[in-house]
């Protein structure tokens, strides 16, 4: 079916079971049955079997608003009519999602826990169709209750938030989330906020407020002291108030704690070193990274030092050992690139390779999602496509680290 992909098939065999059921109770009268007493019923299998016969045509549209409007509303079959109304913003239809919730609402007979499903349910539909001033006045009489409606008013508020980048806010209501949730979940949520603080972070240092940063990347560190961008941001802003010392510690901390960030932080190090006048810290880093670094960007940064303090004859030599225990296509280049360097004579037989071997090499992505599988040519810390945080990690193989 054209835009019906596997996973609403699967629902929809299940909404079939169950609007199945649904139309069996039908039959029986329920509380706040928008049917009254005395009108007659509709026969039921004629309902479900036209519903069908437009699913099997590829009409899949057509087979839900016969499933909406031939069954009762009532407590019995309230399930699956706020399943359609999922499988409908699922497949786009968000003013029509919306349209059933409001309809659920507009009906009697359900209990306080159901009414809250119905709205946390048309929040939802809301948020997907970019209603957030809706959504945020729904969430606002959520949030004052308890247990899972609770938690899921939050989850949302935290959502539209992020989307809003109302940082202050998300913060706040992650950290309510905090204390409600199930253990299990907590140290996520703590990600999230320290993310979040680091978003506010960033701003302040666009703004020049460095010690404002500070502040706020104290309390990221505080929230969560195993998010690797909190030491990131702690040494780049050392590093932008010439606190070079201070950033060495902070960029070595990073190297040590979280290895596989070594590649981002690489350059901004030696640079550090460089200007704290600690050559023999640098040497004995660079040293370091030779026995135990295999990211390609790091090797490359060994190669450029070594380029300049042994010459570029010592620097491919090392790079071509280094190709043997590790196939890099960003290695191959540049020991192309230090060829034509030592040999001027014989670049012109390397010239045309070298330029398509590095369009190639430019054309990829150098990070990528490890939940959505998003790819990028950048670090990101929130994931575009899932929006997911601290899931952007380096493509690894001959094309990455």
């Amino acid at each position: 079916m054209e835009g019906f992909d596997s996973s609403n098939f699967v629902l929809f065999v299940l909404l079939l079971s169950a609007v199945a059921l649904g139309f069996w109770m039908g039959n029986w009268q329920f509380p706040g049955s928008r049917k009254s007493p005395g009108k007659k019923l509709k026969t039921p299998p004629d309902d479900y079997f036209i519903g069908l016969n437009y699913l099997l045509n590829d009409e899949p549209d057509d087979a839900i608003d016969i499933f909406i409007d031939a069954l009762e509303v009532n407590s019995g079959t309230l399930e699956t009519h706020m399943a359609l109304g999922t499988l409908l913003r699922r497949r786009g239809k968000v003013d029509r999602s919306i349209a059933v919730y409001l309809d659920l609402l507009g009906q009697s007979g359900f209990n306080h826990r159901q009414v809250n499903e119905i709205k946390i349910n048309l929040v939802q539909s809301y948020i997907a169709a970019g209603l957030l001033d809706r959504a945020e006045h729904l969430l606002e009489e959520l949030r004052q209750e308890k247990g899972g409606i609770k938690i899921k008013a939050l989850v949302n508020s935290v959502h539209i938030y992020q989307q809003e980048k109302e940082w202050n806010k998300a913060i706040e209501a992650v950290s309510e989330l905090i204390k409600v949730c199930a253990p299990v979940d907590r140290s996520r949520y703590q990600t999230l906020a320290s993310h979040f603080y680091c978003q506010l972070a960033d701003d302040e240092i666009a703004r020049e407020h460095l010690s404002k940063a500070r502040e706020l990347l104290q309390k990221a560190w505080h929230t969560d002291r195993e998010n690797v961008r909190v030491s990131i941001m702690q040494a780049q802003l050392e590093q932008l108030c010439g606190n070079y010392r201070e950033a060495i510690k902070s960029y070595e901390l990073v190297t040590r704690l979280a290895p596989e960030f070594r590649a981002d932080v690489f350059t901004a190090l030696i640079d550090c070193y460089k200007k704290a006048g600690k050559e023999k810290g640098l040497k004995k880093f660079i040293e370091s990274c030779k026995q135990e670094s295999t990211d390609t960007t790091v090797l490359l940064g060994v190669a450029d030092c070594m380029e300049k303090e042994e010459g570029p004859d010592q620097a491919r030599t090392y790079l071509v050992g280094m190709l043997e225990k590790k196939p890099s296509l960003r290695l191959l280049l540049k020991s192309i690139e230090l060829a034509e360097e030592t040999s001027p004579s014989e670049g012109w037989q390397y010239a045309t390779i070298r330029r398509v071997l590095h369009d190639y090499i430019e054309s990829k992505a150098r990070y990528q999602c490890i939940d959505c599988g998003f790819e990028l040519k950048t670090l990101h810390w929130h994931c575009p496509s899932c929006s997911g945080w601290g899931s952007v990690k380096h493509v690894r193989g001959i094309l990455g680290e």
